[in-house]
């Protein structure tokens, strides 16, 4: 029976400016990484290259290798330390603990948190008696707000500082206005160039404690009724910047959203995050020359089934 093929197409940054190659251009490898999904979210193992297509600028390439991705990841573990946490930090702060310990093995890892500002707590290390001591200092920021984007942002200058192989993002967020100061495009097209992959657990919870009022309940002149005004707009901005990030974000670089309703499921959440991170496919292809590539497409040759695919930093930029 013919096999159907599941589709990925990539985002690559500056691939329009990608150069004709000469016919007798050396043959240069590329890497990509890949997770394949079934319908339940199961990571499918055991693939083999006759399992995988990959087309770039509109030409078949060789697959030449496929195995268990061998590259240190650099996580950049971005933590939600808002009032919004704050009736759950225990259960939260013991989910961290335990994502944070399966991931260093093998790994570089850094926390950062972005309540009330955007900061580094650890930078990435693979200590695991740093990161373990990191983890507890989480605390919450009492009445501050959460500023995902501004983390993002953040992290990203320090994956490409640290010139990771394997820059990986994971990102928890709990229900609340952004008060970010970066827009969700820029750090999506920043995302897309250095070859990061991002994935979020967020956490919209009806039993997260309520946002600080933004209101004024004193005067009513034309002062304050243009700054509630102003306020109000600035609140459904920074929810739009939210959810774009968390939306397009994974959606164009190859990363997981778990949508889950509270605080206390975090741990199961981060836990299928570290699955498919430890189960994604290294796919090696060639291509004439070493010019940007574009248009890159990576095929599974199986149907009804989950494929992500981005590809390795060095083979992006």
């Amino acid at each position: 029976m013919r096999r159907r093929a599941t589709l990925a197409v990539l985002v690559l940054a500056c691939s329009a400016g990608a150069s004709a190659t000469p016919g007798w251009a050396q043959v240069v490898e590329h890497q990509v990484y890949v997770t394949v999904l079934d319908k339940s979210g199961a990571i499918i193992p055991g693939l083999g290259a006759d399992f995988f297509a990959v087309r770039e600028d509109g030409r078949d390439r060789e697959v030449v290798r496929v195995q268990a991705a061998i590259v240190p990841m650099h996580i950049a573990v971005l933590l939600d330390t808002s009032a919004f946490v704050e009736s759950a930090v225990e259960p939260y702060r013991a989910a961290i603990g335990a994502f944070v310990a399966q991931m260093a093995v093998g790994n570089h890892v850094a926390l950062y948190e972005f309540g009330e500002r955007a900061r580094v707590m650890l930078p990435f290390s693979r200590d695991g008696t740093a990161l373990k001591d990191a983890v507890a200092r989480i605390s919450t920021r009492t009445s501050a707000g959460p500023r995902l984007l501004d983390a993002v942002d953040l992290a990203c200058g320090d994956l490409r500082a640290a010139e990771a192989r394997r820059p990986v993002i994971v990102a928890v967020t709990i229900a609340g206005t952004d008060t970010s100061t970066k827009s969700a495009g820029t750090i999506i097209k920043r995302l897309i160039r250095d070859g990061v992959s991002l994935h979020v657990v967020a956490v919209s919870s009806a039993s997260a404690s309520p946002a600080p009022s933004l209101t004024s309940s004193s005067g009513r002149s034309e002062v304050d009724r243009l700054g509630r005004l102003n306020q109000l707009t600035s609140v459904g901005e920074g929810d739009r910047e939210r959810t774009q990030l968390i939306e397009e974000g994974c959606a164009k670089t190859a990363g997981a959203l778990h949508r889950i309703a509270s605080a206390l499921a975090v741990g199961n959440a981060l836990g299928r995050v570290g699955v498919e991170l430890a189960a994604t496919y290294q796919l090696t292809f060639t291509r004439p020359g070493s010019s940007t590539l574009k248009d890159l497409q990576v095929g599974v040759m199986l149907e009804d089934v989950v494929l992500r695919a981005i590809a390795a930093p060095s083979a992006s930029k």
